[in-house]
């Protein structure tokens, strides 16, 4: 699987801990998306996170991009964690849900 990552607004301590907490979360979508596309090139995802200084808050989103499908999921927190947490939880539902309709058929 391919990520790609594009951040904005974010200090250097925010973008450590956005790209460290963010393997770690990938580590729980990964398994499910490579046990269906094994192919590195397949898989597509981005994930984007932006810190807007006016609300102290931080908008996570990721988009996966697989074959004849794409899945969005995007949370506005005020902690980089909280929002990450809560956009891959939905990413790994959308997911899931995808791979057992496709299963089923």
């Amino acid at each position: 699987m391919q990520v790609k990552k594009q951040i904005k607004n974010l200090t250097e301590p925010e973008q450590a801990q956005f790209e460290e907490y963010l393997d770690k979360k990938l580590i729980a979508i990964s398994p499910v998306v490579e046990s269906h596309y094994p192919d590195s090139d397949t898989a597509k995802a981005t994930a984007k996170i932006q810190k807007f200084d006016k609300h102290s808050a931080f908008e996570f989103s990721y988009i996966f991009e697989l074959p004849k499908k794409r899945f969005v999921s995007r949370e506005v927190k005020h902690t980089i964690t909280e929002a990450m947490d809560s956009a891959t939880e939905k990413m790994e539902q959308q997911i899931v849900k995808h791979f057992k309709r496709l299963v089923k058929d």
